[in-house]
């Protein structure tokens, strides 16, 4: 069973602390967008573009429950 982008974020928090969080998980975001301008197939972009989307989500979670927005 697939763990919800709050649940991820909770995790994240209680693993790493809130900021530590929020670094891994935004740096994660920029990693995957980089990678996406290199990619040969559309598919393949759409794809890193896709998971860059969603570590910035829990990434803006995170820094939403500590109040670093």
């Amino acid at each position: 069973m697939s763990q919800t982008a709050e649940q991820i974020a909770a995790n994240a928090i209680a693993t790493h602390g809130a900021i530590e969080a929020a670094r891994i998980y935004r740096e994660t975001e920029a990693a995957y967008y980089s990678e996406a301008q290199w990619c040969d197939s559309a598919s393949d972009e759409r794809r890193k573009e896709q998971l860059a989307e969603g570590y910035g989500r829990i990434a803006a979670i995170i820094e939403q429950i500590t109040g670093k927005a």
